[in-house]
């Protein structure tokens, strides 16, 4: 991956968090009661959440650590370096396997855990976004 590819996915985060900002407006009623909210909301949160491994995967080759073998790998590789702090860890663990069930168990995602994440954990895709951020500037 070249840098270019690196802003484009900082881009793509950046982007997509003002677009969560709609479904936080919401009601729980009036979130599920339009289908199009429940698609487009996953389809954000999968390529936010995506943006971000792949950020790491970045950094993780660029500073010449251990290469990953899964999504959750990533974040693990990046706490063991002290690059992310064990208890953020966890919570970017359990974002990334957030992800894998989109993509792979999409037809049993639980409606009120997501309406519960974009009101109450996008922080959580932010933190990790400047953390990504912080890290790749310190080892400018």
């Amino acid at each position: 991956m070249k840098k270019e590819d690196i802003q484009t996915k900082i881009d793509v985060i950046f982007d997509n968090l003002e677009k969560l900002k709609f479904f936080r407006s919401m009601t729980y009623e009036e979130f599920v009661n339009d289908f199009r909210n429940i698609d487009a909301s996953l389809h954000i949160l999968q390529t936010s959440i995506q943006a971000l491994l792949d950020i790491g995967s970045y950094i993780i080759a660029s500073v010449g650590l251990k290469t990953p073998n899964t999504n959750v790998e990533i974040i693990e590789i990046l706490s063991d370096a002290k690059y992310i702090p064990k208890d953020k860890a966890e919570k970017y663990k359990k974002m990334s396997q957030f992800r894998n069930r989109i993509v792979h168990l999409y037809n049993h995602i639980d409606t009120e855990v997501l309406y519960d994440i974009l009101v109450n954990e996008i922080v959580d895709i932010k933190e990790f976004y400047t953390t990504l951020l912080e890290i790749i500037e310190s080892s400018k």
